[in-house]
This record gives C-alpha cells, structure tokens and sequence, in this order.
C-alpha cells in the first residue's frame, strides 16, 4: 500500500473520540480524533495548559484554561 493510500483510508475513518478544552470566560475549542489513545494524547498536551494565561487567537484577549473532558461522539 502506497502512503496516498493509507493516507486516504486513515481520512475516511469515522471521528469517534472528541477532546473539549474548556476556558474561564466560558468558551469551549474540541478536537476531533479517531481513536481513543489519539485523543488521551491530544488531552495530555491540553491539560498542560489548564491554569495557565493564553491568548486568544479570535480575540487576542487573555482566557484562561479551565478544564480538559475526552468523551465519545
């Protein structure tokens, strides 16, 4: 199998797992993913955040990580 096609394959798999990061001014951002441990890897990078001073890329206001949940769609 050539990496286009495994590429392909991997780009029509069903989303079944969303990481959803949750800030103080009550925004939410999700990240959807295939597979369980892709999504407890994107969390583990997300949760580093949690309590820190961000900057918004809509705003450019400072938001502020409040939690990190991973649930199935």
């Amino acid at each position: 199998m050539d990496i286009t096609k495994r590429l392909e394959a991997l780009a029509a798999m069903p989303r079944n797992w969303r990481v959803t990061t949750h800030y103080a001014d009550g925004a939410t951002h999700h990240h959807d993913t295939h597979t369980a441990p892709q999504a407890e890897n994107f969390a583990i990078g997300e949760r580093r955040k949690i309590g820190r001073d961000l900057i918004s890329r809509e705003t450019g206001e400072t938001v502020r990580v409040v939690s990190v949940t991973i649930g199935k769609i």
